[in-house]
């Protein structure tokens, strides 16, 4: 077998282990799109009620929130964006980041693979480029589905910062999914590797929502992948260099510390 179709069917057989998980996941997006336009002409409607009813929130409440209902973007943000669509899509990169290195280790596979003549760090790249790219598969389908289906419902966003909003998206999953890789690799568990990584996306989502009304926290705020995700709001101001620079700094750091980590590891330990 040659050396370089070995190599690809890493990559390749990671995607198409995930196959089916894929097409769920793809399908309860575009399900979400589909739902959440659906409420738009009744939301439209009734904007100023919506408007009132969060103003009367917590400062804390009302930054989660981060829309104005009165708008097809700020529905979008509030509803979409804000909340479920990261949720979705970081429980995806988490999992696959945690299966990528650990979950082989604890299944056996891991020593099979890695007794062909492919390196272990060629190994840990393909399977993180394959959580890129199925990670990236989503975002853009969640892109492609608010064009697509909010149209019909007089959801219409624009293009260009809808896709800022995405890309944004995309890599706040892709820094959390390459986490949950550096600990997977690091330990060799998949429950560490998930359970760490969901905890500190939870924590750093906190500390991002509370700091405008916390000034204790509020210098905080800068170490929080969410805090380059949403607070230069990508729906109003288009693409941010800054906050792509530093959520990309950031995966390539954990990817980094991953691929050390699963090169030193003595994995008969």
């Amino acid at each position: 077998m040659p050396y370089p179709f070995m190599l690809r069917t890493v990559f390749a057989k990671t995607i198409r282990d995930q196959r089916r998980a894929l097409l769920w996941w793809s399908l309860g997006f575009v399900g979400t799109v589909l739902l959440y336009s659906a409420f738009w002409p009744t939301i439209r409607e009734n904007a100023s009620q919506f408007n009132d009813y969060i103003a009367k929130l917590p400062e804390a409440v009302r930054n989660l929130i981060g829309g104005d209902y009165g708008t097809a973007q700020g529905y979008v943000q509030a509803e979409m964006f804000s909340l479920l669509l990261p949720v979705l899509l970081l429980v995806y990169a988490i999992g696959a980041g945690a299966r990528a290195i650990a979950g082989e280790e604890e299944s056996g596979t891991l020593d099979l693979l890695l007794s062909t003549p492919i390196r272990r760090s060629r190994v840990l790249l393909d399977k993180l480029w394959a959580m890129v790219g199925a990670s990236l598969m989503l975002a853009t389908l969640a892109w492609v589905s608010i064009v697509a289906i909010g149209r019909p419902f007089g959801l219409t966003v624009g293009l260009v910062n809808l896709a800022a909003a995405a890309v944004n998206l995309l890599l706040l999953g892709v820094v959390f999914g390459s986490i949950a890789l550096a600990v997977g690799s690091t330990t060799g568990t998949k429950a560490m590797a998930i359970g760490v990584t969901s905890g500190l996306a939870l924590v750093t989502f906190i500390v991002r929502t509370l700091a405008p009304s916390v000034p204790a926290i509020k210098p905080l705020r800068l170490l929080s992948p969410f805090f380059y995700y949403a607070d230069h709001k990508p729906f109003s101001n288009g693409f941010n260099g800054g906050d792509v620079a530093v959520l990309s700094g950031i995966a390539v750091v954990a990817a980094l510390v991953a691929l050390v980590a699963f090169d030193r590891r003595d994995l008969a330990a």
